[in-house]
């Protein structure tokens, strides 16, 4: 090869390397998301989880959408006036090396709309769409709400047949 062919096969390599490094610093980083299930008919879901932006830029989400839904929103639970309120979000900010917390009474999203009941172990798609003009898509699997664990209270220290 001639040095000019080596020499423009390296810039190109350098380039697409560069720039495959660059939109990684630019992505979300999704954990313990999950869609909570929901009882046959319901005709909206919410989705949790954690949203970590590990880059030195702000990202924000400007819109969410998923083939599983009619319609995803992005909302706030907060109380207004003395009274609980949802309040539908036009963005959701990830400030620089920070991470959201979308849970139950917070920020979270909500899946309008159900193309087909989602039982526990069923997978949702979910596409976020981000202010960097990139888009990044998840799989959120729905889960049973854990029972709560039946404490018994024993007199005297003994309990059952013993």
């Amino acid at each position: 090869m001639s040095l000019k062919i080596k020499s423009l096969f390296l810039s190109t390599l350098l380039f697409v390397l560069s720039a495959t490094a660059s939109h990684a610093a630019d992505s979300l980083k999704f954990s313990a998301a999950y869609i909570p299930e929901a009882p046959p008919g319901a005709q909206v879901l919410a989705g949790f989880m954690y949203i970590h932006n590990p880059s030195n830029q702000a990202i924000e989400i400007t819109a969410v959408s998923s083939p599983n839904f009619d319609t995803v929103e992005m909302h706030l639970s907060k109380e207004v006036n003395g009274l609980a309120k949802m309040l539908a979000q036009k963005s959701l900010k990830i400030a620089a090396n920070s991470t959201l917390a979308l849970r139950s009474g917070s920020f979270h999203l909500m899946l309008i709309k159900p193309k087909q009941t989602m039982r526990d172990g069923d997978k949702a798609l979910i596409k976020f769409f981000l202010s960097n003009n990139t888009s990044q898509e998840l799989q959120i699997a729905v889960k049973k709400k854990a029972k709560k664990a039946r404490i018994m209270k024993c007199a005297a220290g003994k309990c059952g047949g013993g």
